[in-house]
């Protein structure tokens, strides 16, 4: 962050904090503030017994908390929360203290370096952990109401499903509508600006009574998003406090579940999926056909209106995919238009959910970035063998930082693979094997050897050298085969 403070606060990382809070805020200015007037706060009835926070409730919340979580606003340790935990057991009332609707806003760059706040900067709010624990308990109710609601093609925050899972069922559409002749995929990918800071509580609240959520339930949230506090840390310097009007601050474990009840009814005529904010639009188009996805995107931009949210037109993208050796037919396919403005980016390539699809369906362009991004983080690897680290270590940061960037939803892409793309990607591989032991048969004993002891002692086999040297030759061999 000094390097965006040198260039827009002449180095005062104060400043550029109060700078940031400031413009985080005025993103929902023009929401209406919401204020206890609200419909949800009429509640008379009594609270039904199965949506009391029981002390075995609160306590078992509790007993989950990691002891070396990162301290919210309140600075109540996490080591507290859980020592105590038997003796905060009365939230009956739908009610929260001031110091739990506080919090501190961590600036995440995402890009290196950052230039802009506006652009490059993304909101991580951390907030106290006793409201941490007690949205979890609250969203376990929200999930029992909503179940069964939420939109079949949303898989965002949803139990038991990620990333790899729509990927893998649009990837099948995709090809299984290109094998028939003359057949394109029309793929429109929408950017929803500031998706999760341009909620209306107003309709947030309104939606989640549409679900038949009990009024308790809905006046406890109501009473979370009134009157929110925020301030930007960078480093050890703090902003001024701020009030925004909107919004679900990201990092909370509620905001993704709102933003899915509030996105939920936003339905196109063309299949749409989503993964929270991300929402992807596709038709399949014989070469003779009219396309008609025109009509789902004006749907969607009239639901963003409708919602206080905007599509932003410089940042959604269209990718037509068709295996046609003649190119020339999209130049008669109509542009897109968003709000009366064409798609910025009609691309060959684009990334969706952190995987490069290309106009052909064919993954050189995707394995080329994942190899590059992995060779950088390699030089990290190579920087720290140079500095001492242990081989345990090396092998450590290699399956934590390198690997997974190579294996992130290769269920999607990797069964398609040509030989030459495997071996560019297992020659990255191959380096960093180099990097953390002296051979392949050191590296394979090193990572099979704890498993193989553990197998013998399970086993009761005699601990002799022989008797290990056999297990762990034998799981060399073993890994070698795999």
């Amino acid at each position: 962050m000094q390097g965006l403070a040198n260039k827009t606060t002449d180095g005062d990382c104060g400043l550029l904090a109060n700078t940031m809070n400031d413009f985080f805020v005025s993103v929902s200015d023009h929401l209406p503030r919401l204020n206890k007037s609200h419909k949800v706060y009429d509640v008379n009835e009594e609270l039904p017994d199965q949506y009391v926070i029981s002390v075995c409730t609160t306590f078992k919340a509790l007993e989950s908390v990691k002891a070396n979580k990162a301290t919210g606003p309140d600075n109540i340790p996490a080591w507290v929360l859980r020592n105590y935990a038997n003796v905060l057991n009365s939230l009956r009332e739908g009610v929260l203290p001031m110091e739990w609707k506080m919090a501190n806003v961590i600036p995440l760059p995402k890009t290196s370096p950052p230039v802009s706040i506006e652009k490059d900067i993304r909101p991580i709010s951390l907030t106290p952990i006793a409201a941490k624990v007690f949205e979890s308990i609250i969203m376990k109710w929200v999930d029992e109401t909503i179940e069964g609601e939420i939109d079949a093609k949303q898989f965002g925050g949803i139990s038991g499903t990620s990333t790899t899972d729509v990927l893998v069922e649009l990837v099948h559409m995709w090809y299984k509508a290109t094998d028939k002749l003359n057949s394109y995929v029309r793929v429109v990918m929408l950017d929803f600006s500031k998706a999760f800071d341009l909620i209306n509580h107003h309709l947030l609240l309104d939606k989640l009574q549409s679900y038949g959520l009990p009024a308790h339930i809905l006046r406890w949230m109501a009473t979370f998003l009134l009157d929110r506090t925020q301030r930007v840390k960078i480093g050890n310097e703090y902003s001024h406090s701020g009030h925004p009007n909107g919004g679900v601050p990201q990092g909370t474990l509620s905001g993704p579940k709102c933003f899915l009840v509030y996105i939920n009814d936003l339905r196109t005529t063309v299949p749409l999926y989503k993964y929270v904010d991300d929402s992807t639009l596709f038709e399949i188009c014989d070469r003779n056909d009219v396309s008609v996805i025109q009509e789902s995107v004006d749907i969607a931009a009239r639901w963003t209106e409708q919602n206080d949210m905007k599509i932003n037109s410089e940042k959604s993208k269209e990718l037509i995919i068709s295996f046609a050796q003649d190119g020339n037919f999209r130049s008669t396919i109509p542009n897109i238009k968003i709000d009366g403005r064409d798609i910025a980016h009609i691309v060959c390539h684009a990334k969706l959910l952190g995987v490069t699809i290309s106009q052909d369906l064919t993954w050189n362009k995707h394995v080329d970035n994942i190899v590059k991004k992995a060779g950088k983080r390699l030089y990290m690897l190579y920087q720290l063998k140079r500095a001492g680290i242990t081989q345990k270590d090396l092998v450590s940061v290699y399956v934590s930082v390198v690997r997974p960037v190579l294996e992130y939803a290769c269920p999607v892409w990797h069964t398609n693979l040509p030989q030459y793309l495997s071996d560019n990607i297992e020659v990255i591989q191959k380096i960093a094997l180099n990097f953390t032991r002296n051979s392949l048969l050191d590296t394979l004993l090193f990572l099979v050897a704890p498993s193989c002891r553990w197998s013998a002692d399970q086993l009761a086999l005699p601990d002799s050298p022989g008797t290990a040297g056999r297990v762990h030759a034998t799981g060399a061999q073993d890994a070698s085969t795999r």
